[in-house]
C-alpha cells in the first residue's frame, strides 16, 4: 500500500458549473465508522488529501444551503494522476422579487440549537417618509412576519431603501438595514451586516523609502453589498502592526502611511463591533498589507 495525493473538485450544477467553496469535506473509512481526515474547498472549489491506496473511503460533505449527495464512496488508485474526482451538489438560489424596483429579502432563522426558529415574529418598519411610489401612496405602517415550519421568512422591500428591523427575542437591538439595488437579499446578513473587504488606491503592498509619505484611499465593503463612506471610521479601526516602522494616520476620508524605519509592517483593518459572530468567523478580506520600508 501508498499513499496517493487524492485531489476533489466541487462544482455547481448550475449551467455554468461553478465551484462551491467553503464545504467541509470529512473523510471515513468505507463502513463510514472511523474517521480519517478532513479539508475545506477554496474559491476554485479544490481541496485535497493524502490517503493510502488501494483503498475505499467515504465522503461526507457540509455547507449551509447546498444539497450534495451523502455519503460518496471514493475508491482511491494506485496510479499517480486518476484520483481526480468532480462533485456536483446544487447551491440554494433566493427567490427574487417579481416587481423591478423591489428587493426580495429572505432566509432562515434558527434557535441556539440549530434547530429552526418557528413561529419567530420579525418586525419591519420603514425609515423613509410617506412617498409616492410609481403613483401609488407608500404608506409607514409596520410589518410583522413569523417564520414558517423552516424558521424561513420573507419580505419584498423597496430597492436603496432604509428600514428598520426588530427580531423577536433581541427587541432591545433595533437594527437599521439598507436595501441594495438588486432582485434578491439575504435577510440575515441585512440585519446583521459586518464589515466584510478593503480596496485600496493605490493597491497595495507598498514600498516606501525611509521618510516617505503616502496616501492611499480605502473603499470598505459590508457583507451586504454596501459600499461604507469615507474611511467607516465608526465601523473599523486602521492601525499599524509595527508604527515604529510604519505609521498610520487619518488623512480625512483617506490614510496616510509615513514610513518611520527600515523594515517590514502590516497595515491593519479591524472590525470596531465584536458583537456579532459570523461561522465561519472570516477576516476583513483584502488585509493586512505589507508596509515595506527600505
Amino acid at each position: 500500500m501508498a499513499f496517493e495525493t487524492v485531489k476533489l473538485l466541487v462544482l455547481n450544477d448550475d449551467p455554468e458549473a461553478t465551484a462551491i467553496e467553503d464545504v467541509v469535506v470529512r473523510v471515513f473509512d468505507s463502513s463510514g465508522t472511523y474517521f480519517q481526515t478532513q479539508g475545506t474547498t477554496n474559491s476554485q472549489g479544490r481541496v485535497e488529501f493524502t490517503l493510502l491506496s488501494p483503498l475505499t473511503y467515504q465522503l461526507r460533505f457540509f455547507k449551509e444551503k447546498v444539497s450534495l449527495r451523502q455519503p460518496v464512496l471514493l475508491n482511491v488508485s494506485t496510479i499517480p494522476g486518476e484520483n481526480i474526482f468532480t462533485i456536483r451538489g446544487h447551491v440554494y438560489a433566493p427567490p427574487e422579487a417579481v416587481h423591478p424596483r423591489l428587493c426580495r429579502c429572505s432566509g432562515f432563522f434558527r434557535n441556539v440549537d440549530n434547530s429552526p426558529a418557528r413561529e419567530h415574529a420579525i418586525h419591519v418598519s420603514t425609515i423613509f417618509d410617506p412617498l409616492l411610489f410609481e403613483g401609488n401612496a407608500m404608506l409607514t405602517e409596520r410589518l410583522m412576519k413569523r417564520t414558517n415550519e423552516a424558521g424561513y421568512v420573507e419580505f419584498d422591500l423597496v430597492r436603496n431603501g432604509q428600514y428598520s428591523v426588530t427580531v423577536e427575542g433581541l427587541e432591545d437591538q433595533q437594527r437599521v438595514i439598507t436595501v441594495p439595488d438588486t432582485a434578491s437579499a439575504n435577510l440575515p446578513d441585512l440585519i446583521f451586516a459586518v464589515v466584510d473587504r478593503v480596496e485600496f488606491t493605490p493597491p497595495g503592498p507598498w514600498t516606501l523609502a525611509q521618510g516617505e509619505r503616502l496616501i492611499v484611499t480605502p473603499q470598505v465593503w459590508t457583507s451586504d453589498g454596501r459600499v461604507l463612506p469615507g474611511l467607516a471610521s465608526q465601523d473599523v479601526q486602521w492601525t499599524s502592526s509595527d508604527p515604529h516602522i510604519a505609521a498610520v494616520c487619518y488623512a480625512g476620508t483617506s490614510l496616510e502611511l509615513r514610513a518611520m524605519a527600515p523594515g517590514t509592517a502590516s497595515l491593519l483593518c479591524t472590525r470596531t463591533d465584536q458583537s456579532i459572530v459570523r461561522i465561519p468567523n472570516t477576516a476583513v478580506q483584502g488585509v493586512p498589507l505589507d508596509i515595506t520600508v527600505a
